[in-house]
């Protein structure tokens, strides 16, 4: 085997890994950044990026990932009793109130261009094995599609590799992976054909949710791209739908005829996928000697929304920022990892409380239909639900007052 050193290796080439090989690239840190897909590669995903995500990926200078995507201000829900809201997305506090729908083919072969614009070494079409601890480094072990064996040396591993992390089995206990298992999601994405929410078109650009009664506690989504394709899909609790014993991939093809129901031209579905969400229930521990975990790899994927982007490239950029000047002092390493993942989870602590509790009420009929009420009269709520399901906001009590108004 071949061996090169670099002060981080990054495992998993999505928007954790990409942004934080990305920013510390541009730290002066030397960076190797793997994955074993080749770029680009198709990832299985709603394509939303929300308001959070956006303001982060904008504040890290990526803005230009969305250059030629149309921003999305409106959205339409329809809730378990037939009711209807139809909003522009909202933030009181003056920041980005827009989301984008990009597909993962475009958004994370962009991200990984501009790492390695920013110098990270490009390690895409290597398959992660393994690692040995060293004294001072992890030596990670590689191997390229014709099988070649690589060998590279690594002041601290950041393990970013995907709802089935490979470095998080190897990183953590049998109660973590235990625990990961019982908090997991399943989602099902499809495209289809639509002209009707591209610019100019009878709706126009507008995200759109559906918690029909009958899907409850999951939720429907159909977001737009820009080619004349909307991605439509289901996202839900994958205990709850063995419970039911739901067809994740049925539903899907339900809530399609439900939108055509609706006067909404839609085509047929193709390109129909399945995948898991590791929820922030089953948050992983992040730092370990000399590595760390982020996003869906650490079960950083909001419940209810099944959206992680935002919690990935947020933890990228913090992870980042929180490394001392030299990873060659161990004891600096280590502190600055477990403060890290201490910032992490008191910053986000009453955002994840909040969105594990709103995955609960939306077990209920009644409660779906109060919190839309609530939001078509007052628009603070919407903004905090905006806020919550694809940001970092919480519930407060002021919130549940207003809900109970319209119970």
């Amino acid at each position: 085997m071949t061996q090169e050193s670099f002060d981080i290796v990054v495992v998993g080439a999505g928007p954790a890994g990409s942004v934080a090989a990305y920013s510390a690239a541009r730290r002066g840190l030397r960076v190797a950044l793997v994955d074993r897909a080749t770029f680009p590669r198709d990832k299985t995903c709603g394509d939303g990026v929300g308001p959070g995500a956006v303001e982060v990926i904008h504040r890290l200078g990526l803005g230009n990932v969305f250059a030629d995507r149309t921003p999305i201000n409106d959205v339409t829900i329809f809730g378990p009793a037939g009711e209807q809201l139809h909003s522009a997305i909202s933030r009181d506090d003056g920041r980005v109130a827009h989301g984008h729908v990009i597909s993962r083919l475009e958004l994370d072969d962009r991200l990984v261009r501009a790492a390695m614009r920013a110098g990270a070494a490009d390690f895409t079409g290597m398959r992660y094995l393994s690692m040995v601890d060293g004294p001072s480094t992890r030596e990670v072990r590689l191997r390229a599609a014709d099988g070649t064996l690589r060998s590279i040396n690594a002041r601290l591993v950041v393990g970013s590799d995907g709802a089935h992390s490979a470095i998080r089995k190897e990183l953590s206990s049998e109660t973590d992976s235990a625990r990961a298992k019982k908090h997991r999601g399943l989602a099902s994405r499809a495209y289809a054909e639509s002209g009707d929410f591209q610019p100019g078109g009878k709706i126009g650009p507008r995200l759109l949710f559906e918690f029909r009664a009958d899907l409850l506690p999951h939720y429907a989504w159909l977001f737009p791209l820009t080619n004349g394709l909307v991605n439509i899909g289901i996202v839900g609790s994958l205990k709850s739908m063995q419970d039911r014993g739901d067809d994740i991939k049925a539903l899907t093809s339900t809530f399609a005829d439900s939108v055509r129901a609706r006067g909404i031209e839609l085509g047929e579905l193709h390109d129909q996928r399945a995948y898991h969400l590791p929820h922030v229930g089953g948050l992983a521990k992040m730092a370990h000697p000399r590595a760390v975990l982020i996003g869906d790899a650490a079960s950083m994927i909001n419940p209810v929304s099944g959206e992680g982007i935002a919690y990935a490239v947020s933890a990228a950029e913090r992870l980042v920022e929180a490394l001392p000047p030299s990873l060659d002092d161990g004891a600096a390493l280590a502190a600055a990892l477990t403060g890290f993942e201490a910032d992490f989870r008191r910053r986000y602590r009453a955002h994840f409380v909040s969105s594990l509790v709103s995955q609960r009420l939306l077990r209920n009929p009644r409660w779906a239909s109060a919190l839309l009420r609530t939001a078509r009269h007052d628009p603070r709520m919407l903004a905090d639900g905006v806020e919550m399901l694809f940001g970092f906001g919480r519930i407060h009590a002021s919130t549940v007052l207003r809900i109970l108004r319209f119970w």
